[in-house]
């Protein structure tokens, strides 16, 4: 079974227009994938379009950041009806437009490689045109010197060299805009650190993964999916780019100075238990 975990803050018009319509369930995939939602922002429209759809809504806890909300709902799910042989946990940005056929081969391509975390290839447009830049290096030191002069925080992969080489290609890290894990990584890796409240939660588990599991992140050129990005950060005064240049701060000290704590199969500050 695919669990799908989504975080809504304010998405209940993307999620009940857009995004969900191809994940669904049906007859095709109800015994292959299953929906959660963890509303940040409590909607009665979007409780009410899960009740219709049989998608699985919580509001409970209501104000947890990224990290933490994902724990919740991989908690629940272990909780509720546990995770079996060949599961996948895949958390997913409601801004994600990705057909059930990629995420089931994307799936199938982790279990025949043995990955135990993995991403695909985002696009920021309907047509496919433009490339987003999901997977990266881990942002060090110098970084913060390049930064002003490149308009990113961490060296991006050429994904075109990428698809060339025609395979699945070990990155450094990827966006948790969508990202796939087999549960017993996430669960030895303790889930997200909640102490990023927003911003390199997945920075801080890919390198976690990697440095104490040697789990690196899987990209899959060949599987697409589309990314409508909003980039709140990108605004220096915002709240958002306060969020993200103090989780940067801690990436980089954690990174340096190996404060990183290293999670070995248990449940990190979760709320609910």
């Amino acid at each position: 079974m695919i669990h799908v975990a989504i975080i809504s803050h304010d998405h209940e018009k993307l999620l009940i227009n857009s995004s969900l319509g191809g994940l669904l369930p049906s007859q095709k995939n109800q015994t292959r994938l299953t929906l959660w939602i963890k509303d940040n922002k409590p909607s009665p429209d979007l409780k009410a379009y899960c009740s219709k759809h049989q998608i699985f809504y919580t509001d409970d806890d209501a104000g947890l950041g990224f990290g933490e909300n994902n724990n919740y709902l991989f908690d629940l799910i272990q909780r509720k009806i546990g995770f079996q042989a060949n599961d996948i946990f895949l958390v997913m940005n409601p801004d994600i437009t990705v057909t059930p056929e990629t995420v089931f081969a994307l799936t199938e391509k982790m279990q025949q490689s043995d990955h135990a975390i993995a991403t695909l290839n985002l696009y920021r447009d309907q047509a496919m045109s433009l490339p987003d830049k999901n997977i990266r290096h881990f942002p060090g030191m110098l970084s913060i010197v390049k930064m002003p002069l490149v308009n990113t925080f961490s060296e991006t992969y050429d994904k075109d060299r990428i698809a060339a080489a025609a395979h699945d290609t070990p990155v450094e890290w990827a966006s948790g805009a969508f990202l796939a894990f087999k549960p017993e990584l996430y669960q030895a890796l303790g889930g997200f650190d909640p102490s990023y409240f927003m911003y390199f939660e997945d920075v801080d588990i890919c390198y976690r993964a990697r440095r104490y599991h040697q789990q690196a992140v899987h990209y899959y050129p060949d599987l697409k999916a589309i990314h409508t990005a909003a980039h709140k950060n990108r605004n220096v005064f915002s709240r958002h780019a306060l969020w993200f240049f103090h989780s940067f701060s801690k990436f980089l000290l954690r990174r340096y100075l190996r404060l990183n704590a290293v999670y070995s199969g248990k449940s990190a500050r979760r709320s609910q238990t």
